[in-house]
């Protein structure tokens, strides 16, 4: 396979904090990838050489791009620009635009890779915004100018993409670059009356533009509202400084100070904040399920009088759900997260728990379809079902999934995030969207739900994949992924795969989140079958690629069955049914030579056999479909080189290869080190080896990344969790955590452009630094987010980079 799907921008990113060990998780964040080792594919004299020098691209994953309602992402917050752009804002660190008369997402800011547990990415200011990481986008406005601003909680920044050349909140930019405005990095409440870009915020949630210009930002973990003026003068009571930034309201943390003045107010946790027509600052106090108002200036707002400066309660109570029809103080709210004001000065609410929008009515009329009171109350939209549903009908009865963006479009239409969608209440009838609407019904217009696959007809390099956990090349040219729990496949020419018509160079959803939980090990066998390692459901799975028989059991194209593990987490069953057995969290899966299936039965400290036929292997007598243990006695350690695979100790074995001698390569993870169990007595990797036992090939057991160009066995690994046999016998590693994918060499020669020694390490992607940068260059310029998965297909090496969501591949 080439690069001609496409490539990604180059962009820099910092190191994230890693994410938590498996053992301190049942949920395993970085888990490693089952490489593939197809049967007939087997390296030794007179196999494929290895890949040659290459460049690095990506060929699928990455921010997302193509008609709106297709891609599969989480849409988190919204905003409506002055020419009427929807921004959308993702919590993979991506803002996407579209039009309603162009329904076509594209990226505004972002290069996507902000999954992941820990995984807080920024960089790329002062350069373009579509190159820049961002963390999950939690809030966004759109200024006079059409700057956008974007509230990064996880960074503890504001951030705005310049829409023109000019100066804003006392910088100059350039039209299209990101830049920091308010926030140093650093968590904390400090900095109030000096320059924005050097306070301490804490998790800002939401921001606003007032009619002067100025950021109005909801510092939700500081319990706080802040203000960065955009010019110098007097604002909110208080001389103010162009670029300064100033706290408006909020105190302590609490529920105080209504009627008081907002700097004595406390406040708990504000998720959102909206500017009315009359220049008030109307925040969701998101922690007291309360609708809040600091008054500009003194005057009759809400049905109550109000003195400029101070804060006032307009809706809620205490948190649950009650009050429809009735005073809008005396309503149960249950941690509103978004609000927002419409074009007749009605405050909508999204009532995120109670999984419903609802108005407080400024006058009395009929809004959305309803009779309203001044000051009352009313649900418009969602009717306590979680999920989605209700499309087409009216949006009072719909279904929604804990709505957390609101915003107006320019024909007065409500657009609402929520459960992986942007959806839409019609203001009237007409076509908005490129859609048929009735007034007061709801609609998608954009996402198709959370961990949905990218969607038939999408190209996979505009795709939205989530972290990438897996890559398996197919020996057809076809790449399958683990993303987002599920199984995906990008096929290199069009045909029917899986029971599916397929194009070439798109992606496919191969199995379901409900099927199998695909987080970590995949692998191709020599009939196209897929199997998967699934460690929440204590299985090993197989998608036939075609109907037949296989593994003892009748099988048709794209179902899913099961061949090793009862589902019980724990461990019996050597010497019988496979599928009678007990495994614990495997993470590895691939297929030997003679079609035996092998597993990384990780938590067990073991690697296991599921015989194909009967007969002698890896020294033991087995039976067609019965389960053997080869390696590892069960007890976590370091113990055994040199001696019976059996009696070794083992620390979290997660990723398998076998290589076309039929040895065993393991993933001995955090060990920091690969290790061969032997099938035959012989010479490999520059060792003499007995069959059976077990010998380390790579890595001292020090965690770090020295010893390039020298022996692997003296060499540093950083927890590696990827590992795959190239057609020379060449071991791949993904060397996760030093960002790295490394070789050790079979033999002596030249590989991937390097004159390699038999036994010897070396680095053939990535250049230790974390981020998404390189597509374009040679791969070992590049930089890699935590791989952890690679395969080998021909001359192409796939690296799945997990926490950039994206599939990479190094070719000649």
């Amino acid at each position: 396979m080439t690069g001609a799907w496409g490539k990604a921008p180059a962009v820099t990113a910092a190191r994230p904090e890693r994410g938590c060990r498996m053992r301190e998780r049942v949920w395993v964040a970085t888990a490693g990838l089952v490489p593939l080792m197809l049967a007939g594919v087997a390296a030794g004299p007179g196999s494929p050489a290895a890949p040659g020098p290459g460049i690095i691209t990506t060929v699928a994953g990455g921010p997302g791009r193509g008609p709106a309602w297709s891609l599969a992402q989480d849409p988190q917050s919204l905003a409506v620009g002055p020419d009427d752009t929807v921004y959308v804002g993702d919590s993979g660190g991506v803002v996407h635009e579209f039009t309603e008369s162009a329904s076509w997402e594209k990226v505004v800011a972002g290069v996507g890779g902000a999954q992941g547990p820990g995984v807080l990415t920024y960089d790329g200011d002062n350069g373009p915004a579509t190159r820049a990481h961002l963390s999950p986008v939690s809030g966004m406005a759109v200024d006079a100018a059409g700057n956008l601003v974007i509230a990064h909680a996880g960074n503890n920044r504001v951030r705005v993409v310049a829409e023109h050349t000019g100066s804003f909140y006392g910088q100059p930019m350039t039209a299209g670059d990101i830049y920091t405005v308010a926030g140093s990095g650093r968590a904390g409440d400090a900095g109030d009356a000096g320059p924005a870009t050097a306070a301490l915020l804490n998790r800002p949630g939401a921001v606003a533009v007032d009619a002067a210009g100025n950021l109005v930002m909801a510092d939700t973990g500081n319990s706080q509202i802040r203000v960065v003026a955009e010019r110098t003068g007097t604002f909110y009571g208080q001389p103010m400084t162009a670029g300064d930034i100033y706290r408006i309201a909020g105190d302590v943390k609490g529920d105080a100070g209504d009627g008081g003045p907002a700097l004595l107010a406390s406040l708990r946790h504000p998720g959102a904040v909206a500017i009315d027509a009359a220049g008030n600052v109307v925040m969701a106090d998101t922690g007291n399920s309360r609708i809040r108002v600091v008054a500009e200036r003194t005057g009759t707002f809400y049905g109550q009088p109000m003195a400029a400066g101070n804060t006032y309660r307009i809706a809620g109570n205490v948190a649950g759900f009650s009050g429809d029809g009735g005073p809008a103080t005396s309503a149960y709210l249950s941690s509103p997260s978004a609000v927002s004001l419409d074009g007749s000065g009605n405050v909508v609410i999204a009532d995120s728990v109670n999984r419903r929008v609802r108005v407080v009515a400024a006058t009395t009329g009929t809004f959305y379809g309803q009779p309203m009171t001044a000051g009352d109350i009313y649900t418009i939209a969602g009717d306590d079902q979680q999920g989605y549903g209700g499309d087409g009908g009216p949006a009072s009865s719909a279904g929604l999934s804990t709505p957390e963006g609101l915003a107006f479009d320019g024909d007065g239409n409500l657009l609402i995030t929520g459960g992986g969608r942007v959806r839409i209440v019609a203001a009237a009838a007409g076509t908005f969207y490129g859609r048929p609407m009735t007034a007061g019904d709801i609609y998608t217009v954009a996402g198709r739900g959370p961990n949905a696959s990218p969607g038939a007809g999408v190209p996979a390099r505009d795709a939205v994949l989530g972290a990438t956990f897996a890559v398996a090349a197919t020996g057809s040219g076809n790449v399958a992924i683990c993303a987002d729990i599920q199984v995906l496949l990008v096929p290199a020419a069009p045909g029917t795969f899986f029971g599916q018509a397929m194009a070439a160079g798109h992606i496919y959803a191969v199995t379901t989140p409900a099927q199998v939980d695909c987080l970590q090990g995949l692998a191709s066998d020599g009939h196209g079958n897929l199997l998967i390692a699934d460690p929440s459901n204590q299985k090993i799975s197989v998608v036939a690629g075609t109907t037949g028989t296989f593994y003892g059991q009748p099988m048709t194209a794209g179902d899913v069955y099961t061949i090793a593990g009862n589902g019980e987490n724990g461990f019996s069953g050597d010497g019988g049914p496979a599928t009678s057995a007990e495994l614990s969290f495997p993470q590895g899966v691939s297929v030997d030579g003679n079609g035996n299936v092998v597993i990384a039965d990780t938590l067990n400290e073991r690697v296991r056999v599921v015989a194909a036929t009967t007969g002698t292997f890896y020294g033991q007598p087995m039976t067609a479909g019965d389960i053997y243990t080869i390696a590892g006695n069960g007890n976590i350690g370091f113990s055994g080189d040199g001696g019976p695979a059996t009696s070794a100790e083992m620390t979290l074995p997660e990723g398998l290869a076998v290589d076309g001698a039929g040895n065993v390569v393991i993933d001995d993870s955090d060990n920091n080190r690969v290790r061969v169990v032997a099938p035959a007595t012989g010479t490999f990797y520059g060792q003499p080896m007995t069959a059976g036992d077990i010998y380390t090939i790579a890595g001292n057991g020090n965690l770090g990344s020295s010893g390039d160009g020298g022996p692997a066995t003296s060499a540093e690994l950083g927890l590696p969790e990827g590992l795959s046999v190239d057609g020379a016998g060449n071991v791949v590693i993904a060397d996760t955590d030093n960002n790295r994918v490394r070789v050790v060499a079979l033999v002596t020669g030249t590989f991937y452009g390097q004159a390699m020694t038999a036994g010897d390490i070396y680095t053939i992607a990535g250049n230790g630094r974390y981020g998404y940068f390189g597509d374009g260059h040679p791969a070992t310029q590049a930089r890699l987010a935590f791989p952890d998965g690679v395969a080998v297909d021909g001359t192409t090496l796939f690296i799945a980079d997990q926490y950039n969501g994206v599939i990479r591949e190094v070719g000649p």
